[in-house]
């Protein structure tokens, strides 16, 4: 073999592994917090492509944050989703206008677990704005937007 050889296969070997570490940097965004750009202020994707929820992109809505503190607290298991992300939620749709004194709405909130795995949570709100907890179970699939991020 030649050293020319070599010293192409060797380059082609070192570039491989940095395009690898890179693309293993670009993982998903674990913050419930939006992303600010530097220059402008504006909130921004840090991965321009990636497809987020809305609440990963806007960030979590504080009765959505409520929810998953409630949880963690109240759940046996509460210590093994303690931190988890918030993927998404449907507490953009609690009005408590709209809902009688007796009535609640039902919370539902999903973070993100290890692999596919998401906590679903499930809470309660009052028209007076009173939280409960409800449950938790851990599956593959968002339940607080069941027709897709």
């Amino acid at each position: 073999m030649s050293s020319k050889w070599i010293m192409n296969a060797g380059m082609g070997l070192a570039l491989s592994v940095m395009l690898a570490s890179g693309g293993a940097m670009a993982q998903d965004k674990t913050s419930d917090e939006p992303t600010l750009d530097k220059q402008s202020g504006d909130q921004t994707n840090a991965q321009e492509n990636a497809h987020e929820t809305d609440v990963q992109e806007k960030g979590a809505p504080k009765l959505a944050r409520e929810c998953r503190d409630l949880a963690v607290q109240k759940d046996d298991d509460g210590k093994e989703f303690d931190g988890n992300s918030i993927y998404d939620s449907n507490a953009k749709d609690y009005k408590a206008s709209e809902l009688e004194k007796s009535d609640t709405f039902e919370l539902l909130v999903d973070l993100l677990g290890e692999g596919n795995a998401k906590y679903n949570l499930t809470c309660q709100v009052d028209a007076q704005g009173n939280l409960s907890y409800e449950s938790m179970e851990k599956t593959s699939k968002v339940k607080s937007n069941p027709g897709g991020a």
